[in-house]
């Protein structure tokens, strides 16, 4: 049975303004979009599932007041449907370019959008595996390979629509996605109907929500793992704060799980890492699973903890406590794995966690662009570290920008949400 679309819609206003009548010349219409049904066309025929995620248009006053519009945001994300090769996972859809030029006829409020969209779902991770990225380094990014679609959103707004820092209306529309460029070729369309309201108002932030994962019985437990957690989402803040003058970007936190199985305490092999993983799916949230440590040569290679499948739905991280705690001296394994200076010890890694959510959010490592992940700034907190030495704490307006994940969905801030400011405005 089909549910009717719950929409929560926010329009921001850009202080972009004429010199002479210090109006406001762009809009943006947003919204966030739970429980729409579905139909995935698959290799195993017609499935039906429910879509959440994000819709975002720029909308530009012209200069004889006409409105120009373009589709900026389009994130959808659903649980996994059947395939010949197994359930696919979780499906993620995000816009391959942030800008895709929109139609509307203000005389018959119809609204048209023709864009490509990046996808991707668990079953090509399992499948394919992850790219090899060829990365110096801490090999902490395991980037997936992703699937391109073209689609074409169809509906109707009010006729005779008019930018205003009041009111509502109701956009009604259909979605169509076609797979242009297969990988695994497991999915093949993408349809539904959507039916927000749209509602104006002043201030609004992109939202991240992260779920943590500890190893214990519970928040009693001495043993418990999770004694960083504090420290390594603080300094996850104050890099994402620092967007604010660019684009507000937020970090919303649930309250742990805690995993009761004292195996995972110590991470010793690849395979445990990927069992650790498998162990919690939240379909809303990036997970970030806490260890006490990894074994040495794990921790030398990875940095101490790592990102799969960056820039998706299914991004995970896995880190430890022993960010904090870097044995004295720096293990001998860990030195050729250090390219931002010389090696240290103790509390060190305090922008770790930090730099994972960064690959979560689909950047990779300076200078380029890598596959379907886009480029980050030489000398921010993208810079690949090592166990033994930091990543640093320096956040740029390239990266704020260049930040995307499904994931990602709209909510209402104050004004003083989002003041930080990059530390590089390139």
């Amino acid at each position: 049975m089909w549910k009717r679309a719950w929409v929560f819609l926010v329009v921001g206003v850009v202080a972009s303004l004429t010199a002479l009548g210090q109006q406001p010349l762009e809009y943006y219409l947003t919204g966030n979009l739970k429980e729409v049904p579905g139909t995935v066309a698959t290799d195993k025929g017609e499935q039906r599932t429910s879509f959440s995620g994000a819709i975002g248009f720029r909308v530009t006053v012209g200069p004889k007041g006409e409105l120009i519009w373009s589709l900026i945001r389009l994130n959808l994300v659903a649980k996994g449907v059947p395939t010949e090769k197994g359930d696919s996972g979780t499906i993620g859809l995000v816009l391959a370019d942030y800008d895709h030029k929109a139609t509307y006829d203000p005389r018959t409020g119809r609204l048209t959008a023709e864009f490509r969209a990046t996808l991707h779902y668990e079953l090509i991770d399992r499948v394919k595996g992850y790219r090899e990225l060829g990365v110096k380094g801490e090999q902490d990014l395991f980037a997936p390979y992703t699937e391109e679609m073209v689609g074409k959103l169809s509906g109707k707004l009010p006729e005779s629509l008019q930018a205003a820092e009041k009111g509502s209306a109701l956009l009604s529309g259909d979605v169509r996605l076609d797979l242009s460029s297969p990988v695994l070729g497991a999915v093949r369309s993408i349809d539904l109907a959507v039916s927000p309201v749209l509602v104006w108002v002043f201030r609004f932030a992109e939202t991240l929500r992260i779920q943590p994962v500890f190893i214990g019985t519970g928040p009693t437990d001495p043993a418990r793992t999770g004694t960083a957690w504090a420290t390594l989402i603080a300094r996850s803040h104050e890099i994402w704060n620092k967007c604010g003058t660019v684009r507000c970007l937020k970090l919303v936190v649930n309250q742990p799980i805690y995993l009761n199985k004292p195996a995972y305490r110590v991470l010793d092999t690849d395979a445990e890492i990927t069992a650790l993983r498998a162990e919690v799916d939240v379909a809303n949230a990036v997970e970030v699973f806490v260890v006490e440590r990894w074994a040495t040569a794990l921790a030398c290679s990875t940095g101490g903890g790592a990102c799969w499948s960056s820039g998706t739905a299914s991004a995970k991280i896995v880190t430890s406590d022993q960010q904090l705690a870097v044995p004295c001296p720096c293990p001998a394994a860990c030195t050729g794995y250090c390219p931002c200076g010389p090696c240290a010890c103790g509390a060190l890694n305090l922008y770790h966690l930090a730099h994972e959510l960064v690959h979560a959010l689909n950047l990779a490592h300076p200078p380029g662009p890598s596959g379907s992940l886009a480029a980050s700034t030489v000398g921010s907190n993208m810079e690949p570290s090592g166990f033994c030495c930091d990543n640093p704490g320096i956040q740029s307006a390239k990266n704020c920008r260049n930040a995307s994940n499904p994931l990602l969905y709209w909510e209402i801030w104050s004004t003083r949400a989002c003041g930080g400011r990059p530390d590089i405005a390139d």
